[in-house]
C-alpha cells in the first residue's frame, strides 16, 4: 500500500471517492484559511492525493486548516477535507494547535468546549494573524455551556418551579419543603 492510499484510508475514504469532486471550488470560496489571503484551493489537495503526489508538511492546508468544516458544509458531495488534512497531519507527525486544544477540551469536559479551545489557541491565532478575522468568524461560532453547568441550571430551575428549595416563586409564594 502506498502512502497516499494510507492517508486516504485513514481519512475514511477510498481513492475513487475523490473522483466525484466537481472542481467547483466552492470549498475554496468558504475556506477560513483564504481569509488570511493565502489563496488555497482544498480541491488541489484532493487532486494531489488522487494522483499520488507527495504533500509535505509545509502545505498551507496542513499548516493552517482550522478544521472548521465550512468546506464540507459547502461541498455538494460533502467531502470532509478537514478529515483528509487530519490524516495528512497524522502521517506527517504534524500537530495542529487547534487539534491539541480540541483534545484537551475532550479530556477535561468530555466534549469540545469552545471557550477553552479559543483560549488554548490564542498564541497561534495571534502569531499567524487569525485574530483580525475573528469578528467575521463569530457568525459561525456557537458557545455552549458544559453539561455540568447545564444540569446545575436545569436542576435549580426545576427546584425553583416546584418550590423545593424554600425560595419564593415568581408570585412571591414561599416554596414547600
Amino acid at each position: 500500500m502506498q502512502k497516499t492510499d494510507y492517508i486516504i484510508e485513514l481519512a475514511g475514504y477510498k481513492k475513487e471517492d475523490f473522483s466525484v469532486c466537481l472542481g467547483c471550488k466552492i470549498c475554496a470560496s468558504v475556506c477560513t484559511v483564504n481569509d488570511l489571503e493565502m489563496n488555497i484551493n482544498p480541491q488541489d489537495l484532493l487532486v494531489s492525493l488522487f494522483l499520488e503526489q507527495e504533500v509535505d508538511r509545509d502545505h498551507l492546508l496542513v499548516r493552517y486548516c482550522t478544521n472548521c468544516y465550512r468546506c464540507t458544509s459547502a461541498c455538494p458531495w460533502r467531502i470532509k477535507i478537514p478529515d483528509v488534512v487530519r490524516a495528512l497531519r497524522e502521517s506527517l507527525s504534524v500537530a495542529s494547535p487547534f487539534e491539541k486544544a480540541f483534545k484537551g477540551s475532550i479530556n477535561i469536559w468530555g466534549r469540545v468546549y469552545e471557550p477553552y479551545v479559543f483560549l488554548m489557541a490564542i498564541p497561534f491565532l495571534l502569531k499567524e494573524g487569525y485574530v483580525k478575522h475573528m469578528a467575521k468568524w463569530t457568525e459561525y461560532m456557537s458557545i455552549h455551556l458544559p453539561h455540568k453547568v447545564k444540569r446545575l441550571n436545569r436542576s435549580n430551575s426545576l427546584n425553583n418551579s416546584h418550590g423545593l428549595n424554600g425560595s419564593n416563586d415568581l408570585n412571591g409564594n414561599k416554596g414547600r419543603m
